[in-house]
């Protein structure tokens, strides 16, 4: 039973985890219907069949994809989410996924009603049936109540110098990374000119680069000059992402293997990049802070198990997938 209630709450840890890297309420949680026996209690609020299910069509793509990967499956026909592989059925997977998301909204809300923030767009989003659209509407809800539940912690725990601190060096470096803009040669020959490059070699000088570039274009090299800055890319823009990546620690004057075959990087220009300091981010702190607290409040929540599931979720899920 032990071991079984820990696999439960590492499950539940990884939904949260993946629903967070983001006045008390009465009455239930989602309205149940007429002929709605519901699905779980969060604490003593019903969770509706109808909330059940739109988290279960929801879920179902990422489940899906997810299991037939673990499991190597190719391709499947319309009983896939009942049948068995491997020992195990997609759909209880899917119900495992479910349990997890409500246990997560289910600790949400609680913490939320202890703050005192208004929770009531969010049990109402949960009450409209739906797929994936509805599902998302649920989650964009459960952000914005975050944010509510965010500034009440903050007003009721303000952090001190050494706890903003201690956030901040919590942080990973790809956060702390500051904004940069760079110019860039995407050179494609020049070999003879450029030597062998490496992530480590380093051209002339960035005064010099007038002159470089007369001796790569004599050299017959082609060049194309970038100018690149993350403030203003865009998320699809990968190849500029690749390179702001690869130049945020450089010095002006490197040379690098390119991200395309026979091509080199030379950085003539940056300003910015490096890792911003506690006293140039004090906001970026303060949200470390923050969002800790919130996540070491709902894993306490989470530890209560405030989430009592009363049917058969798997049942449930297999008559409402299309």
């Amino acid at each position: 039973m032990q071991r079984a209630r820990q696999g439960r709450r590492t499950l539940i840890g990884a939904v949260i985890a993946a629903l967070l890297i983001g006045g008390v309420s009465a009455g239930a949680w989602a309205i149940t219907r007429e002929g709605d026996t519901g699905a779980a209690m969060c604490g003593g609020d019903p969770v509706s069949d109808v909330t059940a299910t739109t988290y279960g069509l929801g879920l179902q793509s990422a489940v899906g994809t997810d299991f037939a990967t673990q499991h190597d499956i190719a391709s499947y026909g319309s009983d896939f989410w009942g049948q068995e592989y491997d020992g195990a059925r997609p759909v209880d997977a899917l119900a495992s996924a479910v349990e997890s998301a409500l246990a997560a909204d289910c600790a949400l809300i609680r913490v939320a009603d202890e703050v005192g923030a208004d929770t009531s767009a969010f049990r109402a989003v949960t009450e409209t049936p739906g797929g994936v659209d509805a599902y998302e509407r649920i989650r964009s809800r459960a952000e914005e109540l975050k944010d509510t539940v965010r500034a009440a912690l903050l007003e009721r725990s303000p952090p001190d110098d050494a706890e903003l601190r201690t956030a901040f060096e919590r942080l990973g470096d790809v956060y702390k990374e500051s904004d940069l803009a760079v110019t860039v040669w995407r050179v494609h020959g020049g070999d003879a000119v450029l030597g062998t490059t490496t992530a480590n070699a380093t051209a002339a000088n960035a005064a010099d680069t007038a002159e470089l570039r007369e001796r790569l274009t004599a050299a017959g090299a082609s060049i194309d000059e970038l100018h690149i800055d993350s403030q203003e890319i865009s998320k699809e823009d990968l190849y500029s992402a690749q390179i702001l990546d690869a130049m945020q620690h450089a010095e002006a004057g490197i040379v690098i293997d390119g991200f395309a075959d026979g091509e080199s990087l030379i950085l003539v220009d940056k300003v910015g990049g490096g890792l911003l300091t506690l006293e140039q981010a004090p906001q970026l702190a303060r949200n470390a802070y923050v969002n800790d607290l919130l996540a070491q409040r709902l894993a306490e929540e989470i530890d209560a198990e405030p989430l009592r599931v009363t049917t058969d979720l798997s049942r449930l899920l297999l008559d409402a997938i299309p």
